[in-house]
């Protein structure tokens, strides 16, 4: 190889080591392994029930601490919310801060919150913790459990003997829902009861002083928290409450929101000993079902609103039959609309569904519903995090009663992904004119060495340099 040929390679590798330096110094956790010199000495959390949860960690480092993030969220859910505890500046600090649970979003008592540190100091190292759980718990109360299926049921002060009732009938409840649903192995979620309205009310997200006073929901669910909390040992509530989290198992995380008249009707219809009023009734007395996709109105109007959403799902239940019904989720589940979905699975859509229900003609779809609207799964999509809940209602009318419509929590924050996954290449964060240049590089050494091939064939023979492929079957 000629010294221009070396001089080129020679280039290329220290443009490589180059390019590695540069990665290594954006990203000091790939150069300093698990933070060099950062070490964490202690961690501690604390329930503070109703204000948050109290988190502390103690770092010493070689150089001064530059920076704490902590990253929180419920368990389960794909959205990270995070903070910069308070501490004073050193190589050995104490960084404390607190998980609001009432401020930019709501944290449902009974929930597991997930979080891990990020400390940098002033040199570039970095560290990330391992990831913690703390369970979100209303401490006033000896907290006891039980399992039932998929549900860990959380209460207190109730007797041996009433759970023991309950627990049996609420074993049979929940397999129904689990068969209707072919749920074959349902996620495991809890269901937290309080005892008192007073208690109750104030541990539920806030409402207006109209529905408090009424006393109008008696539960309330959050899927992507994996839990949900309820009023009383009261068997109508709990398989209520535990209907909505199991829907939202089976739909999984590609499905949109659920409308209202759906979701509510489906959690109510699988009610034990439920009343589901005729189509007569409720037809001239109840919004189109189009205009039932989230749940509204005055204490008086919202049991209206549930009667026709049971009645509904009951009518596409028991007049088209379960499996029509499953295949209407799966469609949600593929992430459909819900107009797609209906279309693709009977042939109307809330209009024509509207009419059916109602006993009239059954109008064609009013245009033809896209075939699909995808809302991917990600680790961590935005600082935007969403949780649906639902209420079920307490008046003496509710055997035809149910939840609120959903409500949204939002962590003020951005996402990262998971604590301690495995860091990708370096390679993929390098800077586009440093890729260019390495191909450039490359293009110059491939180009130079077939400039050279060239000149050294004009001075050899071109016979001896073709011979074995010219001459293939030359013995």
């Amino acid at each position: 190889m000629t010294v221009i040929a070396k001089s080129l390679a020679a280039l290329c590798l220290a443009l490589t080591l180059a390019v590695l330096l540069s990665a290594m110094a954006r990203f000091p956790e790939l150069a300093q392994g698990a933070g060099g010199s950062i070490t964490v000495v202690d961690t501690r959390q604390e329930v503070n029930y109703p204000s948050g949860v109290g988190l502390s960690v103690t770092v010493e480092a070689e150089a001064e601490i530059a920076e704490v993030r902590v990253y929180y969220r419920p368990a389960g859910s794909r959205r990270w919310g995070y903070a910069y505890p308070e501490f004073d500046p050193g190589t050995r600090i104490v960084a404390t801060q607190s998980i609001p649970v009432r401020e930019s979003t709501y944290m449902a008592p009974g929930a597991d919150v997930e979080y891990f540190y990020e400390v940098r100091d002033v040199q570039g190292n970095v560290i990330r913790t391992d990831l913690a759980t703390v369970e979100y718990l209303d401490q006033r109360f000896d907290w006891r459990r039980v399992n039932i299926g998929p549900l860990e049921l959380v209460f207190h002060d109730i007797d041996d003997s009433r759970i023991g009732n309950a627990t049996s009938a609420l074993r049979e409840d929940l397999r129904r829902v689990e068969e209707l649903l072919q749920l074959e192995q349902p996620d495991s979620f809890k269901g937290v009861i309080y005892n008192s309205h007073a208690d109750a009310n104030a541990a539920f997200p806030v409402q207006s002083q109209t529905t408090t006073d009424h006393g109008t929901f008696a539960g309330y669910a959050f899927p992507e928290q994996g839990v949900f909390v309820g009023q009383g040992l009261d068997r109508r509530i709990i398989v209520h409450e535990s209907a909505h989290m199991m829907l939202r198992d089976a739909l999984g995380n590609r499905a949109l929101q659920v409308p209202a008249w759906l979701d509510e009707g489906f959690a109510t219809y699988t009610e034990p000993n439920v009343r589901v009023q005729g189509s007569n009734d409720l037809f001239r007395r109840t919004p189109p079902i189009s205009a039932m996709k989230n749940l509204s109105g005055t204490p008086q109007s919202i049991p209206l609103f549930y009667r026709k959403s049971v009645s509904v799902v009951a009518h596409l239940i028991e007049e088209y039959g379960e499996d029509k019904f499953r295949r209407l989720l799966g469609e949600l589940g593929a992430g459909r609309t819900i107009e797609a979905a209906l279309v693709n699975v009977y042939g109307f859509d809330e209009h024509g569904l509207d009419a059916s229900w109602a006993g009239l003609p059954i109008p064609a779809p009013v245009e033809n519903p896209r075939p699909l609207h995808r809302q991917e799964p990600t680790e961590a999509p935005d600082e935007r995090s969403s949780g649906r809940t639902t209420a079920t209602n307490s008046n003496a009318d509710r055997q035809q009663e149910a939840v609120p419509p959903a409500a949204r929590s939002s962590p003020s924050n951005s996402a990262l992904p998971e604590p301690r996954r495995k860091e990708p290449s370096p390679f993929v964060f390098i800077d586009s004119w440093m890729l260019a240049g390495v191909a450039l590089l490359a293009a110059g050494a491939v180009a130079a060495r077939f400039v050279y091939n060239r000149l050294r064939r004009k001075n050899e023979p071109a016979h001896d340099y073709w011979q074995d492929w010219d001459e293939p079957n030359q013995p």
